[in-house]
């Protein structure tokens, strides 16, 4: 049997998924949460062979619990499911240490799908999105060598990386023992150097493109 937990905070979300999964013998509901504090602990009695997650939790995201999972529990394997379709957030998911990435309306024959094929050590991305990423590819892919003209220095990684974990000027000033000041001009020429107007363009940018983890 495939050992299967679910953490969502919608207990409509979990009760669909669970009936959903009822028909099929092969598949077993180890556990239910609906916090990333409650799943942690959870996993810590019953380690499933599939965790399907909700990257948005009332507490802790689910980019940053993915990497924490992978560390503590490395044989559960871990299927995003979530209304979040952005190419970016399906390669920045599996980039963590997702295996999987699912869409909240898949239907139940994708669902199983999924979960059979992430149990036996494949990936598996919802079908919808597939073209999606291909594009997505192909677009950074085009842009990438006017973007990589502009060398990005390794300290200018280290803020970009900090930035990316949601890090304030100072915090980052404070880690790097640099001036605000500083950081905020390594802000500024990645800004110019990625071509982006903002913060958020810089995050989309350098996870597409591999600069951060």
């Amino acid at each position: 049997m495939i050992k299967v937990a679910i953490t969502d905070d919608h207990p409509l979300a979990t009760n669909g998924i669970i009936s959903m999964l009822a028909p099929y013998p092969q598949i077993g509901i180890e556990g239910v949460y609906h916090t990333g504090e409650a799943m942690m602990e959870g996993l810590e009695i019953l380690r499933p062979d599939i965790l399907l997650l909700d990257i948005l939790l009332p507490d802790q995201s689910g980019k940053d619990l993915v990497p924490l999972i992978r560390v503590r529990f490395p044989g559960v394997r871990i299927i995003a499911l979530t209304s979040l379709d952005a190419p970016t957030m399906v390669s920045g998911m599996m980039r963590r240490g997702c295996s999987g990435y699912l869409l909240k309306d898949t239907d139940t024959r994708t669902l199983v799908q999924a979960i059979e094929a992430v149990y036996a050590g494949e990936e598996f991305v919802e079908p919808s999105l597939k073209e999606k990423l291909v594009q997505n590819i192909i677009r950074f892919q085009n842009n990438n060598h006017a973007q990589n003209t502009a060398v990005i220095t390794q300290r200018e990684k280290q803020v970009l990386q900090l930035i990316a974990e949601e890090c304030s000027t100072q915090q980052i000033a404070d880690k790097l023992f640099i001036s605000f000041k500083t950081v905020e001009n390594h802000r500024q020429n990645l800004l110019r150097k990625l071509d982006v107007k903002n913060t958020v363009g810089l995050v989309k940018v350098a996870i597409q493109t591999g600069l951060v983890k």
